[in-house]
């Protein structure tokens, strides 16, 4: 079996989320409600204090933003 190690940015997700939300005139408080999360996880997310939030975490997001997790973390 191999093993592969993904090299995610812990700033990229946060800014991924900002500007996905931002083209779809969301609030943070607006996400965090429609992706099922605290609204403070959220804003620290966005600015990279929770530089990797759990992948869970990142689907809901994803799902809310109607995009997948693989646009977020690249």
């Amino acid at each position: 079996m191999i093993k592969m190690k993904i090299s995610i940015s812990e700033k990229a997700i946060g800014k991924n989320i900002k500007r996905m939300r931002n083209k779809l005139n969301l609030s943070q408080e607006e996400l965090a409600i429609k992706a099922g999360v605290k609204y403070s996880n959220l804003v620290k997310i966005e600015n990279s204090v929770i530089g990797k939030p759990t992948v869970y975490t990142v689907y809901r997001i994803a799902k809310a933003l109607d995009t997948t997790v693989e646009k977020l973390i690249e």
